[in-house]
């Protein structure tokens, strides 16, 4: 390895080199989308941002929006991972309150999440191929219904929920989340609610109907 890219890697420890600078190019990447729309990025910022040569990015990525995708499942990761490091248990506080944590976590993770996909819009190659990795990803969207599922059965196991089908009320929580994240994202600034703030009436009647 050259010195310029062993020192743009020099902090880790663990990885083999080739690994380490494969992380170190995504990471960098991730951190470029924070800042500036997907379209300007360049994959001479990029190397920059990386400290190593133009040229290092084509020996780990077929083209830069390979490289790309990889950073943003990169941050799909760490807002998955946070929202379901904080999903409550069944059997704590009540139900309703449960049901609006979830909520309120599914709301933070997509306000955060959906800035980025509108940004793709102009982009569909990229955004088919950004799906296509999520949903083969272990914290797949899929797995956030799944866990609500399994919350809400557990539930139903403690006593604390009817004896009724329970996969339209998952359905129905999660279906709302988005309209209310999507009609304030894009509402006229000041004009919309904020999301979080309606979702509580929601669950009242969901668990109602349950009932």
């Amino acid at each position: 390895m050259s010195p310029r890219r062993a020192r743009a890697v020099g902090g880790r420890v663990g990885d083999d080199p080739a690994t380490a600078l494969r992380q170190h190019l995504i990471e960098t990447t991730e951190t470029l989308l924070g800042r500036m729309p997907i379209t300007a990025i360049t994959t001479r910022d990029i190397a920059r941002a990386a400290d190593v040569s133009d040229g290092v990015l084509y020996n780990y990525f077929d083209d830069k929006s390979a490289l790309v995708v990889a950073a943003l499942v990169l941050r799909y990761r760490r807002l998955a991972r946070r929202f379901f490091e904080a999903l409550p248990e069944a059997g704590s506080a009540t139900v309703e309150e449960n049901l609006v944590a979830f909520a309120g976590g599914l709301i933070e993770l997509l306000g955060e999440a959906l800035p980025t996909l509108a940004g793709l819009l102009t982009e569909p190659v990229l955004l088919h191929r950004l799906f296509d990795e999520i949903h083969r990803d272990e914290l797949s969207p899929q797995l956030m219904e799944a866990r609500l599922g399994d919350y809400l059965r557990a539930e139903q196991r403690l006593g604390r929920l009817p004896a009724a089908d329970l996969s339209p009320a998952g359905t129905l929580l999660i279906g709302s989340v988005v309209v209310l994240v999507l009609s304030s994202t894009f509402a006229p600034a000041g004009s919309a609610m904020a999301p979080v703030a309606q979702i509580r009436p929601i669950v009242t009647t969901i668990l109602r109907g349950l009932g």
